[in-house]
């Protein structure tokens, strides 16, 4: 769970532009993207919250893809259009969302709070792992979630409860995507 310690994700809920990712939602490439030109970057406001990928501490945007992530955390939901699924192996992801460095390693990120959603399958069967920046509070379940991953990889369900080290400890996490 190297990828939590060192990034925060906020986030995206309409299409915009995304680097090609491995597996596990990353590029591979500690460098931020930049949204295309043109009309494209203005429809990508509503994603990437006005930024542009060259502000310090964004390490990377996700926005440009196909698929709709719907989460509930305790009382608020949100559903993520342009989120990206990947699928390598035994290896299935999704994300949506603008990810920002909290170390600092990429300069410090001093913009807006922006929602954002990552999961993941995990080495135990039937188990995922649930990142999410909704409404200002972070989520979490880091491997306990209950996952039901769709044929061919073409959506999964998750449930889970966010972790104590969470903003909203024991809050019910609901994450339905379709890729």
């Amino acid at each position: 769970m190297t990828l939590l310690g060192a990034l925060v994700l906020a986030g995206c809920s309409q299409g915009g532009p995304t680097p090609k990712a491995t597996p596990g939602g990353t590029t591979g490439s500690d460098t931020a993207s930049s949204p295309a030109t043109g009309s494209a970057a203005a429809a990508d406001q509503g994603c990437t919250g006005g930024l542009k990928g060259t502000e310090p501490g964004v390490v990377r945007i996700t926005c440009d893809g196909t698929a709709t992530i719907r989460v509930q955390a305790g009382g608020t939901g949100k559903d993520f259009h342009g989120g990206v699924c990947h699928s390598a192996g035994d290896v299935w992801s999704a994300a949506a969302g603008v990810i920002i460095d909290a170390t600092g390693v990429h300069g410090a990120y001093t913009g807006p709070p922006v929602d954002s959603v990552a999961v993941n399958n995990t080495a135990t069967g039937g188990k995922g792992t649930i990142q999410l920046a909704l409404g200002g509070r972070h989520y979490f379940d880091l491997g306990n979630a209950t996952m039901t991953l769709a044929a061919g990889g073409k959506g999964a369900h998750l449930e889970g409860t966010s972790e104590k080290l969470s903003d909203a400890p024991g809050a019910k996490i609901t994450v339905d995507v379709s890729c």
